[in-house]
């Protein structure tokens, strides 16, 4: 996203806003996308006890997303959503300023929860490598043109930094190039959602899992797909911010890529929800499946008369079984990080 343009338009519109819309849609997908990280940093904090880089990556885009919601009120508050030729120049200035700025906000909160998940999926391979090398493959690529979007958007004026002074007389990257590196970096993250929403069904199917749950997992990362439909809308969009009324055009670009960002998070999130059911409403072997392993050592304490002995069958009896569903909890847990 880079900062569009500020001509004015030649007839008077009416003065309608949609800014209100971008507002709840922001917010509410943003409450949402929080206490779904909420919830997965709990379950592996908590439930399963293995916190991992992968949760503070998530973390870390949550906070970003919020900061972005941040800037889209206060420039909501002067006036996005609007028509321009009823807004100030004061606060088209605060409404272009702050733009590369959400932009690059956003841009790394939905690049980031797609690492994560590029993660998850290692984890859940356990030794299985094989075509893993395929998601480090696309989430590199990812980050390679995001990195160039947002450096098109941060030096796209000379001096650099001129950017944040719209009104400032600088010479600026044509809005043509805006639109191909904006392009590009919007369709590799749709095919990058793609990649993370069927790769599941192709790297776990042969794990040693119960079918059921595995048809689950794959069910529930698949979810990515309705983020890859988000990516699409929103690079659909990019042309908007060189419209002459872009204050009120870019509507759709910014739902989109608010809704987008927030479906990345909730797709990062969901895996961890399953663990979370199974926990609060699952049976009692479930349950033990998700405690930390610790073997237990049967011991024997000899015979001493019937009554230890009969102690001693018993200790043994209930160890033995103990022994037997920890290591089936165990084996799960090698190939279902979750």
């Amino acid at each position: 996203m880079a900062a569009f343009t500020t001509r004015q338009t030649s007839e008077p519109p009416l003065d309608i806003s949609r800014g209100y819309i971008i507002n709840i849609i922001a917010w509410v997908g943003g409450v949402i996308s929080t206490i779904c990280v909420l919830l997965r940093i709990y379950s592996r904090i908590f439930i399963i006890r293995r916190p991992g880089w992968d949760d503070a990556i998530v973390g870390f885009a949550a906070l970003l997303n919020i900061s972005a919601r941040a800037l889209i009120s206060v420039s909501v508050a002067h006036g996005l959503g609007r028509h321009i030729y009823y807004l100030s120049s004061k606060d088209t200035y605060i409404i272009i300023y702050y733009n590369p700025i959400f932009a690059t906000l956003g841009i790394v909160a939905y690049c980031l929860p797609k690492l994560a998940i590029v993660i998850l999926i290692r984890n859940l391979m356990g030794t299985a490598k094989r075509g893993i090398w395929l998601l480090y493959g696309v989430i590199t690529v990812l980050f390679i043109t995001t990195a160039l979007s947002i450096i098109i958007v941060l030096l796209e004026c000379n001096p650099p930094g001129q950017v944040l002074h719209p009104f400032s007389s600088t010479r600026c990257v044509p809005t043509r190039v805006f639109n191909i590196v904006n392009t590009l970096a919007g369709a590799w993250s749709a095919f990058t959602d793609l990649t993370l929403a069927i790769s599941p069904a192709f790297f776990l199917w042969n794990l040693q899992m119960k079918l059921s749950r595995k048809i689950t997992v794959i069910l529930i990362m698949a979810f990515g797909f309705f983020a890859m439909i988000a990516a699409i809308a929103k690079t659909t969009q990019l042309s908007k911010q060189d419209s002459p009324d872009a204050t009120y055009d870019i509507f759709w670009l910014y739902v989109t890529f608010t809704i987008e960002t927030d479906l990345v998070i909730i797709a990062a999130c969901a895996p961890a929800f399953l663990k979370l059911w199974m926990y609060v409403f699952g049976r009692e072997k479930e349950r033990l499946a998700l405690r930390p392993y610790h073997p237990v050592k049967n011991f024997w304490h000899g015979y001493r008369g019937d009554q230890n002995k009969t102690a001693g069958f018993h200790h043994g009896q209930k160890a033995s079984r103990t022994d037997e569903i920890t290591l089936e909890n165990r084996a799960l847990r090698q190939t279902n990080e979750w």
